[in-house]
């Protein structure tokens, strides 16, 4: 009877998976063991220590296959979560990208106006402060000083010879005056574009800074995720060898363990603390804002 009683256990045993139950399996053929051998049955308490060797050995199979799909689970999981956080990376970078370059064409929008302002009033100042009628050269003075010496003098004639020459000569500088007057116009008003070009390149050139800067910015943030990725995958390889070498009953020292919780999702030990961690996009417009219109809206 107890012969049919270990074959029925046999077959529970063949149709159970887990560890557990292959467990209390064992602790009821120890009990049954127990039994035959205080009834002197040493055969039928033998057949059933076979059978709890045998099914000490299907645990300890078992338990290794559940270990090594745990394992294999845990370097999935680490896979699944650094592909993740590489996507993130590269969707908050884009986002941050396509907010510095709108804040760059903001601001040079606002410089291109207020140039264009600034032209346009300097060249009204310089049409209403640059005289019509042309000043008094130094020759004509000096004419205009030995006539008056002359009249003083009652030398009429004399004078008269001069009044003519003060008259040539403001014909002559009233004839050319025109041109002149235009050409001191544009001569201050291409003063007013060369400052213009310098500050527009000087703004180009804080526009490719700040790029840089960003690039740098994203470069280090993605050498950071692969180094953390690379030493959470060196941790989790040394942890797991050492848990393997644990269940084969080999000796561990325990040193090089994971110093964190197996059972914490893998994302969470890779993701990196809020506090450390970089803004979104989003959240990062004041530091792309710094970079952009700060830095480059300035003369």
């Amino acid at each position: 009877m107890e012969s049919d009683l270990v074959k029925e256990e046999v077959s529970i045993a063949q149709s159970i998976s887990g560890s557990d139950e292959i467990e209390e399996l064992i602790k009821n053929l120890e009990d049954q063991c127990k039994i035959s051998e205080k009834s002197g049955n040493f055969l039928e308490a033998d057949k059933i220590y076979q059978r709890i060797l045998e099914l000490k050995k299907q645990g300890q199979i078992k338990k290794r296959e559940i270990l090594i799909a745990r394992q294999k689970t845990e370097v999935s999981d680490i896979e699944l979560a650094y592909q993740e956080e590489i996507k993130l990376h590269n969707s908050q970078w884009q986002e941050k990208l396509t907010l510095f370059k709108q804040s760059c064409k903001e601001a040079e929008d606002q410089l291109v106006q207020k140039q264009k302002t600034e032209y346009e009033t300097n060249k009204i100042l310089q049409e209403e402060s640059t005289p019509i009628i042309p000043k008094h050269s130094p020759e004509l003075l000096n004419l205009k000083r030995i006539q008056d010496t002359l009249v003083r003098n009652k030398e009429y004639k004399e004078a008269y010879f001069v009044q003519q020459q003060m008259l040539e000569l403001e014909g002559k500088l009233k004839s050319t005056w025109g041109l002149d007057r235009e050409a001191k116009i544009q001569q201050n008003l291409a003063q007013i574009v060369k400052k213009q070009e310098n500050e527009m390149a000087s703004f180009k050139q804080k526009i490719l800074s700040g790029a840089e800067e960003l690039k740098k910015m994203r470069n280090a943030e993605y050498e950071s995720l692969i180094k953390k990725y690379q030493n959470l995958r060196k941790e989790l390889v040394i942890t797991q060898k050492l848990e393997q070498n644990r269940f084969e009953g080999k000796h561990t020292t325990g040193c090089g363990t994971m110093n964190i919780d197996l059972n914490q999702s893998s994302r969470a030990m890779f993701r990196t603390p809020m506090s450390s961690r970089p803004a979104t996009a989003i959240g990062d417009r004041s530091l792309i804002t710094s970079v952009s219109i700060k830095n480059l809206s300035s003369p």
